[in-house]
């Protein structure tokens, strides 16, 4: 006997009517139980407030569990062919009813019956004989918690499309292509650890014959460091005199120092609460000079045309301290030298026995890949360190730029980014 078979004149008129909180006023609650009486007692304590269904089998609860998706479900234990228990478990076992609430209603009363109905996945125990004023008072509240879940979801579904759109917006900042592509070959790598990154880096063209670098990482993850890393983006373009001091007449690239100087006071610790590390660098492409400053970034490599590797470890401390003084260094690129920046994300990729990929790692895959193209140089550093942790999730955001000098005459443009 069902709520569609010849018997259903017997037992209350349930409706059959789409659940509650598809646009009914009312939430459903699905009864099972085999004992006519007590669909009836169940029906008449909570039609005052509630739609209901019945079924009195295991298998047309299932069915309507699944057609009807009703708000609760109050499920006998001792029914024939199939009990409660068997029932209970096909429910959670199936993706389209397991988030449905279920209630056992037994005249069972042992503490190893409820132990093996919680163990299954039902959220509450009623005996019987049943007590309307009980029954009423644990429907209200399991029906509560979950509306109160769904609207968590919902407002969880909400943020993670508004950070989704966010990451996508944040990856549209990074470098569309290099400038002088003739003279300086570019490629990069970015893997954010969360939707949003704290990383960020840029190419940016100051003038015919300058270009400038920069990688920069914000401590911590999510929006408020995504946020921080997007002020500096917007800071550090070629027209808000950040980098080019536009009040000189010609205008007046900046040197690299003096920009991380301009940062500090932009980005004081005690207005953001948050600090970030930058390295940034500026490349004479006619001449080669490559003049940097770094506030606790990881230290660029140069990769020479003979295989050595130079470490730019010209380095102060971090923005927003404002304790130490930056410092600058130089050097003259050749044609053919290559320059790779990195954030602490590779460095710092652990392995399952929490050995990190660290800096001999590094220098090692440089230099088994200081001959390769910027893009495949790029691919081999993140793909050795991410074969060190097993490809494990990210705990930090992973960035990685190299670039190739080409020399002071136009070649033909090759390579693209990673």
């Amino acid at each position: 006997m069902s709520a569609t078979g010849q018997d259903a004149a017997d037992l209350p008129d349930a409706g059959d009517r789409p659940r509650g909180t598809n646009g009914q006023d009312r939430p459903v609650i699905l009864i099972v139980d085999d004992t006519p009486a007590s669909i009836w007692v169940l029906s008449e304590t909570l039609a005052s407030q509630h739609q209901t269904l019945f079924a009195t089998n295991g298998p047309d609860c299932l069915r309507l569990a699944a057609d009807k998706r009703p708000d609760l479900i109050l499920l006998d234990v001792m029914m024939p062919d199939m009990d409660g228990y068997e029932v209970c478990s096909r429910l959670k076992a199936d993706p389209d009813t397991s988030d449905i609430p279920v209630v056992f209603v037994t005249a069972l009363g042992q503490e190893e019956d409820e132990t093996k109905g919680f163990e299954l996945g039902a959220l509450d125990y009623i005996t019987k004989p049943i007590k309307p004023a009980v029954v009423l008072a644990r429907v209200r509240t399991l029906l509560l918690l979950r509306r109160q879940k769904a609207q968590l979801e919902d407002k969880q579904r909400q943020i993670e499309g508004a950070l989704e759109a966010a990451g996508k917006i944040q990856e549209s900042l990074l470098p569309g292509k290099a400038p002088a592509p003739d003279r300086a070959d570019f490629a990069w790598k970015f893997a954010p650890c969360e939707t949003l990154g704290g990383d960020i880096f840029n190419i940016v063209s100051l003038g015919e014959q300058r270009i400038g670098v920069y990688m920069l990482d914000v401590a911590g993850h999510g929006p408020p460091s995504a946020l921080i890393s997007v002020l500096v983006y917007q800071l550090m373009n070629p027209h808000t005199g950040v980098l080019v001091d536009r009040s000189a007449s010609p205008p007046r690239v900046r040197e690299p120092e003096e920009v991380l100087n301009i940062l500090e006071e932009e980005f004081p610790l005690s207005r953001f609460d948050k600090h970030f590390t930058i390295v940034y660098l500026t490349v004479d492409l006619a001449s080669g000079e490559l003049a940097y400053s770094n506030a606790a970034h990881c230290p660029p490599v140069a990769l020479r045309t003979d295989g050595s590797l130079e470490t730019l470890g010209e380095a102060g401390t971090f923005i927003g301290l404002a304790a130490f003084p930056f410092g600058q260094g130089s050097l003259t690129l050749s044609p053919g030298d290559k320059v790779v920046l990195y954030s602490d994300g590779v460095l710092e990729m652990e392995n399952a026995n929490q050995n990190i990929f660290g800096l001999t790692r590094l220098d090692k895959t440089l230099r088994e890949h200081a001959h390769a193209a910027p893009a495949e140089l790029v691919q081999a550093l993140f793909n050795r360190a991410r074969d060190f942790a097993a490809n494990a999730p990210l705990a930090d955001d992973v960035s990685i730029l190299a670039f190739e000098y080409r020399g002071p005459g136009p070649k033909k443009p090759s390579g693209r980014n990673a």
